[in-house]
């Protein structure tokens, strides 16, 4: 339909204990820490005046409580829905880990995964090629779903900084090799339009509701 247009908030989960101690996620439960729900109530306030049709997230409690402030300001009521496509990349062995521990238990591999990270494979995870395939498979199918409506669509995404890379790889028609040219902060927003049977890009990594240009720059990518 030429006259629909669907609007995709890709957004990362707020901040929590692992990521301030620099430690490995993945499928590991950990919630949102206190500056991580400060920067969900941030977002939540910056996307009040966007009418956000639906809300869908990873399972795990800090994509879930990042959800949920944002749905807390939407001026109608807005569904959340749990996607496991969308959960975090599994880090197998490494999770737990500090990537000074991983990088000092696996050497071989942390160098492959800094280097090559599309060749790596850690013991009991996941590759990069498999987290691409289940989170791709989702996006599309929910753009599918909206498809088949009329008018101006808009849904919100909240994930985790490996699989919005992987998702940001896709749109862009790069593959996994390029996963490190792309930054995901805390809380931030990116946006694409589908339209015409393509994906547009809007914005990457928008992050001024959290931090300053200065800041943003000095943020570690884990």
């Amino acid at each position: 339909m030429d006259n629909n247009k669907i609007v995709i908030l890709l957004i990362r989960h707020g901040n929590t204990r692992f990521n301030k101690e620099k430690i490995f996620r993945g499928h590991t439960d950990i919630p949102l820490d206190d500056a991580g729900f400060d920067q969900a109530e941030k977002t939540g306030k910056i996307l009040q005046d966007i009418k956000i049709d639906s809300i869908i997230c990873s399972p795990l409690s800090r994509a879930v409580q990042t959800a949920e402030k944002i749905a807390g300001h939407q001026k109608q009521p807005v569904g959340i829905i749990e996607e496991k496509g969308f959960l975090d990349l599994s880090f197998g062995d490494w999770e737990g880990k500090s990537f000074e521990k991983a990088r000092e238990e696996y050497p071989e591999i942390y160098n492959t995964w800094v280097r090559t990270p599309h060749l790596t494979s850690i013991p009991g995870g996941e590759t990069l090629a498999q987290a691409k395939a289940r989170s791709w498979k989702a996006l599309t199918g929910i753009v599918e779903a909206y498809k088949r409506k009329e008018g101006l669509q808009v849904f919100a995404v909240i994930s985790h900084r490996v699989i919005n890379k992987l998702i940001i790889n896709s749109i862009l028609g790069l593959d996994e090799s390029k996963f490190w040219q792309i930054k995901q902060d805390p809380c931030c927003i990116n946006i694409f339009e589908y339209q015409y049977e393509n994906y547009f890009v809007s914005k990457i990594n928008h992050s001024p509701h959290i931090y300053d240009i200065k800041d943003s720059i000095m943020i570690m990518d884990f």
